[in-house]
């Protein structure tokens, strides 16, 4: 393996714990998106609508509402994953429970993003470890991995079109928020799509540790492994 390709190896597997933690840090945090009614007038609304969240938890600026359950209450801040799998869907309308899913579908995707960026660690790991693994080709092991960070990247940007939908549902044909309320993207939304775009540079970067390896095989006429 020349220097080059060794170089580029190390900047990938950079890329890929930089996307495992930029997704991770995604998931963790509740800065998904920022709600502010607090230009309003009306006292109930400014509390209410308020607040910012995530994917486990939705955190008020001013005060938790009266009727959420104490123990689903950590601060400021409510604990939302319980609604993921309400107790009874009975009295859920078709509209509701396509949002639901959708809803399941936003953090699923992610997690998985996350997931295979995990898989796709594991697999290099199996090729480099110089320890019970069997010989394994570059060429096989690079594809892979770019096939591991290209379906990652799919999943992130599904998970990210999917967010982008529900806001748009939540103020239109849902249109829960009352007038003069602001609501923007924060910035784990901003991370969870940085961490999705390194995953498309890993996959492509695999693919060019691929066609060298490639040309070494044309000029040596053996196919090289990591052992």
């Amino acid at each position: 393996m020349g220097k080059g390709q060794l170089c580029l190896l190390f900047l990938v597997l950079f890329l890929i714990l930089a996307s495992l933690a930029l997704m991770l840090t995604g998931i963790v945090t509740d800065y998904w998106y920022r709600v502010d009614a607090s230009g309003s007038s009306n006292t109930t609304v400014k509390e209410r609508f308020t607040y910012h969240f995530g994917m486990w938890r939705k955190c008020y600026t001013y005060s938790i509402p009266p009727e959420i359950p104490i123990d689903r209450r950590a601060g400021r801040c409510v604990y939302t994953y319980q609604d993921l799998f309400p107790r009874t869907m009975a009295t859920f309308s078709a509209s509701d429970e396509r949002y639901l899913h959708l809803e399941r579908s936003w953090i699923a995707c992610l997690i998985a993003g996350a997931a295979i960026q995990v898989f796709a660690i594991l697999t290099l790991i199996c090729g480099l470890w110089p320890a019970d693994c069997k010989s394994v080709k570059r060429s096989s092991l690079y594809l892979s991995a770019s096939i591991l960070c290209l379906f990652g990247a799919m999943c992130g940007i599904t998970s990210g079109i999917i967010f982008i939908a529900m806001r748009d549902m939540d103020g239109t044909s849902r249109n829960i928020y009352p007038a003069n309320t602001t609501h923007q993207y924060g910035w784990s939304f901003m991370l969870s799509w940085i961490g999705t775009g390194l995953c498309v540079i890993q996959g492509f970067f695999f693919l060019c540790l691929l066609k060298m390896d490639y040309n070494d095989i044309n000029e040596s006429g053996k196919y090289n492994t990591f052992m």
